[in-house]
């Protein structure tokens, strides 16, 4: 079984490297700028926020397409690690390196994104899945996840044979029969991407604060409500049903503290994907996280005040402009 990680970034890289380390034949399709960064340093360096600490090196790793001839005909497995606005672009590549009989896992945050696949990859067979924690790519080839999760695919023929895989070498991935519940659960955590990117801190020191914690709420209960009103099944990521979260988030800070300890389980310097896009000045993906729900609840006619304001703060913060959290609490950032 021949397996690629298309578009090794920071989540792609920690991918590769668990796949390796489950002695897979793995194949990173990547930026030049990736590559050389992973042989200048030995290898792929993965670590995670409990003490555990791994290095792999990659034999296989691709910079243009074209260089696939040279390797495998084609790739009995992809997984596509490029994020959202990426994929459209994306797919004319894929369809020359997969076979008619390939699955590919399209491993990104939100809704969307995933929306007219089937349509662009005929003759594939196209899956989710999700990254639910969060990985930091650090200096020297390190990514580094800094809260709890495992990757979750689809279960499918070449996912069972993975997992299989990495349970022989002591390594564990969860596989699911109903993705879009995993995916509307996954979006209800996303949602604090774009918050802790604006409020630029640490995820734990974000957490001990009752006002963000308190947006945070009530963008979840946004999504809640328009999962409610369209029947949308939303699976259940922590150690309370969904609709509990937002509740144990708004409690005071003492009462929060110890209810929700695993919450606040992470490494202390973990931040959000977003952030670290921001800060790359890199295009972040709030049209199919926060933006998503604000879609939806047009379409359905559920109010979404909160995401709207968030989305609109990312998008000013995408321009370089300056943005104050407490103004989510106005109608100034709907102007």
């Amino acid at each position: 079984m021949n397996i690629a990680v298309y578009g090794a970034g920071s989540t792609g890289c920690y991918l590769a490297a668990t796949l390796l380390l489950a002695d897979l034949d793995v194949s990173l399709i990547c930026r030049e700028r990736i590559k050389r960064s992973i042989i200048d340093n030995n290898g792929i360096h993965i670590s995670d926020y409990q003490g555990m600490s791994q290095s792999v090196m990659p034999t296989k790793m691709i910079t243009a397409i074209e260089q696939t001839t040279n390797i495998s005909a084609h790739f009995d497995v992809v997984f596509v690690t490029v994020k959202c606005h990426q994929i459209k672009q994306s797919y004319p590549q894929l369809l020359s390196i997969t076979h008619a009989n390939s699955s590919i896992v399209f491993m990104q945050n939100g809704l969307g994104s995933f929306d007219d696949a089937a349509h662009h990859l005929p003759d594939r067979k196209c899956y989710q899945g999700i990254t639910p924690f969060n990985v930091l790519q650090l200096a020297n080839a390190r990514f580094h996840k800094g809260t709890e999760g495992q990757f979750i695919w689809p279960r499918c023929q070449h996912t069972l044979q993975i997992s299989h895989a990495m349970l022989q070498r002591g390594l564990s991935c969860q596989l699911h029969d109903d993705m879009a519940a995993v995916i509307n659960g996954k979006l209800l955590l996303n949602l604090n991407n774009a918050l802790n990117a604006i409020c630029d801190l640490p995820i734990q020191a974000q957490l001990k604060q009752r006002p963000l914690r308190r947006l945070l709420a009530q963008a979840m209960q946004e999504w809640l409500k328009v999962c409610q009103q369209t029947n949308r099944p939303v699976a259940q990521f922590t150690k309370v049903p969904p609709n509990w979260v937002p509740v144990i988030l708004s409690l005071p800070n003492g009462l929060f503290s110890m209810l929700a300890k695993s919450m606040l389980d992470i490494d202390p310097n973990a931040r959000s994907s977003m952030w670290e896009d921001l800060q790359a000045k890199r295009l972040t993906e709030i049209d199919y996280l926060n933006g998503a729900v604000v879609k939806l609840g047009q379409q359905y006619h559920v109010a979404t005040p909160i995401n709207q304001r968030i989305c609109a703060a990312i998008k000013k913060i995408e321009q370089g402009e300056t943005v104050d959290i407490s103004q989510l609490n106005s109608n100034r950032l709907t102007d």
